[in-house]
């Protein structure tokens, strides 16, 4: 099934459409990966595939190899997210964000089967963190609810995000040039208790340079200030414990939970 009539109803058979909605509730068999995500296979999504039969969530982080930018990591993650999100609607633009606390958030909300996409994930990085709230995070996606959330956080690098994360992530997704990225299992020695990865498969996919919701993600990350302007990322966080997406539903508040992260940044609140 192509992604554009995943996120296109009208554009499947009414036969296709009835099967489509029925997959959140219909079990499919373990081998039968198929089922769940049309015509990709091997043993990356196989396991994937396991992992919401039962009713298990996957945690994954995408990065560039050697750190390079340009080379697609938010464009595979957009392509990921449609293949993975086995929920009638599919993917869309709610379940993208580039705000850490909402992405949390997204494990309360977000239709179960749901694929959620976190940009510029090096935010979670406790050396960018001036308070905590790194710690509550942390702890926060470790007590996230299983409910087949299949979630992407994008950085540029290993190295850039606490170890913490590191070590909650299932997956790490390495692109290695635009159109090709290489999947590793992340897994823990039983006895020396140390991380190390074991290379799964490697996957292609196809431009999206045309899709709504990478658009939105582009549009999120350019609305951001630089790196060395930014300074703290965190400053809403400060003062609150309310998320991006809780003071844009605040009656008195007339922008929305993009903008709301903006201003924080900005330092105006």
């Amino acid at each position: 099934m192509s992604v554009e009539s995943h996120t296109n109803m009208g554009s499947l058979t009414r036969d296709e459409a009835a099967r489509m909605q029925q997959r959140e509730t219909e079990r499919a068999p373990g081998s039968v990966t198929r089922d769940f995500f049309g015509a990709f296979d091997g043993p990356f999504f196989q396991e994937l595939a396991e992992r919401k039969r039962k009713d298990r969530d996957a945690k994954i982080i995408v990065t560039a190899k050697d750190g390079q930018t340009g080379v697609g990591k938010t464009n595979f993650c957009d392509f990921m997210a449609y293949v993975t999100d086995t929920t009638p609607k599919g993917f869309g633009e709610d379940k993208t964000t580039i705000d850490p606390f909402e992405f949390l958030d997204f494990y309360n909300h977000l239709p179960e089967g749901s694929a959620a996409v976190m940009e510029e994930g090096e935010q979670f990085d406790s050396r960018r963190s001036t308070s905590n709230k790194n710690v509550d995070a942390a702890e926060k996606w470790q007590m996230a609810r299983v409910r087949q959330i299949v979630a992407f956080i994008n950085l540029p690098s290993p190295q850039e995000i606490d170890s913490r994360f590191e070590r909650l992530a299932d997956y790490w997704i390495n692109v290695e040039r635009r159109g090709l990225a290489r999947v590793y299992k992340k897994k823990i020695h039983p006895t020396k208790r140390k991380l190390y990865y074991k290379t799964l498969q490697t996957v292609e996919w196809p431009n999206m340079d045309r899709s709504d919701t990478f658009r939105h993600m582009d549009s999120l990350k350019d609305g951001r200030l630089d790196d060395d302007e930014a300074g703290n990322n965190w400053s809403v966080y400060l003062q609150t414990e309310m998320t991006g997406s809780n003071v844009a539903r605040l009656s008195a508040c007339g922008v929305g939970r993009s903008r709301v992260s903006q201003i924080a940044d900005e330092g105006y609140l």
